[in-house]
């Protein structure tokens, strides 16, 4: 999921850019005002204007209070559109049929106001045990203003028992349709309700008014559909997700603590605006058992970079054979930041025992050095086609989650785009936003004053550890971490001793006697890997 940021493109290549770019235009902002570059401005953006709220120096908020996050203050805000009722007047449930277990799970689930609900309409293989629902949950797009524009969200309930445990599960992205079952609904045996993130497809409002993209309006989300569904699943909750999921959970927590029992987040980053963490985490990676690691993947950048004349018709190439374009980005800055990001990709999805197999000698011909590039982080990826689904992720990072500070100092002269790998040039061009300082300190401040019941699992070698949170005082709270575990770590990665304890925790927040025999994990039933930069044979793997 790693963010990006500024380029410098050449100026012939921005009406090239813009003509790309209308067709999504169009599609995200419809009728939405949306402003264009201003003209007298040399400086290079993604399209977009960035007004610095703050800086991180004055981020530090009471996070008692609701002074937070530039989300209570702005959560209503419609970028000058006005608003158009909707006609939707939120209704009571009928209570006597939602809390009657004589009827069917489905009759029942019909009953909630504003939530439409197939069953398995794909005909896809349920595990035993389980049914599978596809639901539409009727949402307002600005929930400050319920009366105006609404959409749909969509999600995916796993049904095995209503008196059972929930996991509330999220990717932070989009949904998958499928059957997939995270960690914990696995080791739980439980239900599991699996909800996609506002403004990824088919969850967007049209027209998507992009100001309501903030990290309180989707917890609104997550609240009031937790709140449709617990007059019928009436045993305890717990919350999940890993990387943008991770981090969307806990959002969730920080505005609704009471809405679930526990929390478990997986590899969740609590970035700054250009965080430098990152890089000084990034130099030492490993320690001195993997110096000879990092230090191939340097001498593999270095060749790359050396090698710029014969690898910019290798991207063209690419482009023509998987009919891609570049216009956002334009060809070198798109290889310059493939090559950038193969360091951050290998440490984040590779393994540090797969350092010589997955990185080539400095002798290899263009195409292995290439085809390498290609395996760990996706050329893709930067491109046109590869921007667009994740353009909700990129506004975010702009606006609130931030991102990395680009390493990249050891490559010297051969950079030629400096500090560009970073959050704004990766945002939808055209559409405005402000960074809020003030969005992530908060959240850290109410995890290490306010939380309670909340487990966060990271992997040692993958960079986002190092923007990990801090459970500081968080009440019946624990931090584990997988001995050179990546963006993958699991609780059933961690050693036995831990393993256990953190597995007897999920238990007794969820009032569940240890059983007899533990379920057993397997990684291959949990959902698709979602995300900007998954590499190609992870992303093939989820589609199986």
């Amino acid at each position: 999921m790693k963010p990006f940021l500024l380029l410098q493109p050449a100026p012939a290549a921005r009406p090239s850019r813009w003509a790309l770019l209308v067709p999504l235009l169009a599609f995200l902002c419809g009728p939405v005002a949306c402003r264009d570059d201003d003209p007298d401005d040399p400086s290079p953006d993604g399209g977009t204007q960035l007004v610095d709220a703050g800086t991180d120096e004055d981020a530090g908020t009471d996070a008692g209070t609701g002074e937070d996050a530039g989300t209570d203050a702005d959560a209503g805000t419609d970028a000058g559109v006005a608003c158009t009722p909707s006609g939707w007047v939120d209704t009571s449930p009928d209570l006597s049929v939602l809390q009657d277990t004589s009827l069917d799970v489905l009759v029942r689930l019909r009953a909630i106001p504003g939530l439409t609900v197939q069953e398995n309409p794909n005909g896809v293989n349920v595990p035993a045990g389980y049914r599978l629902f596809l639901l539409r949950y009727n949402q307002p797009s600005d929930h400050a203003h319920p009366d105006c524009q609404r959409f749909e969200q969509r999600a995916t309930l796993l049904h095995k028992a209503d008196t059972g445990p929930m996991v509330l599960s999220t990717s932070g992205y989009n949904v998958s349709t499928g059957t997939g079952r995270s960690e914990l609904t696995q080791l739980l045996s439980a239900n599991q309700l699996a909800v996609e993130h506002r403004f990824f497809p088919p969850s967007i409002p049209s027209p998507a008014d992009w100001s309501h993209l903030t990290i309180r309006q989707s917890a609104d989300d997550f609240h009031r559909l937790t709140q449709a569904l617990k007059p019928l699943y009436t045993g305890k909750w717990v919350s999940t997700g890993g990387s943008k999921g991770g981090e969307t959970v806990v959002f969730f927590r920080r505005f609704y603590p009471d809405d679930v029992d526990a929390t478990v987040a997986y590899v969740a980053p609590i970035a700054k605006r250009n965080d430098e963490r990152f890089v000084t985490f990034q130099e030492s990676v490993g320690g001195d058992a993997q110096l000879a690691c990092r230090e191939r993947l340097w001498a593999f950048q270095r060749e790359v970079l050396s090698r710029r004349d014969r690898m910019l018709p290798l991207v063209d190439a690419y482009a023509l054979e998987n009919k891609l374009s570049y216009s956002q980005l334009g060809r070198e800055l798109a290889l310059e930041h493939a090559v950038i990001e193969t360091y951050f990709a290998f440490w984040q999805y590779d393994s540090a025992s797969r350092c010589t197999q997955s990185i080539p000698d400095t002798t290899a011909t263009d195409q292995e050095l290439f085809d390498a590039m290609d395996n760990e982080v996706g050329l893709n990826t930067f491109s046109d086609q590869g921007i667009a689904p994740y353009a909700a992720y990129y506004y975010q990072a702009a606006v609130e989650l931030g991102w990395p500070q680009p390493y990249e100092k050891h490559l010297g002269a051969l950079i030629h785009f400096p500090d560009t790998d970073t959050g704004e040039v990766y945002s939808p061009p055209g559409v405005p936003y402000v960074f809020r300082p003030n969005a992530m300190p908060d959240i850290q401040d109410w995890v290490s004053a306010q939380g309670r019941r909340l487990m966060f699992i990271y992997g040692s070698y993958d960079p986002w550890t190092a923007a990990a949170y801090v459970p500081g005082n968080a009440q019946d709270s624990y931090l584990y971490t997988v001995a050179g575990g990546n963006h993958n770590a699991r609780i059933s990665q961690l050693p036995a001793e831990q393993q256990a304890e953190a597995k007897a925790t999920l238990n007794r927040w969820m009032g569940l006697a240890p059983l007899k025999r533990a379920t057993r994990f397997v990684p291959s039933e949990e959902p698709p890997v979602f995300g900007p930069h998954v590499p190609p044979r992870l992303r093939e793997a989820s589609r199986n």
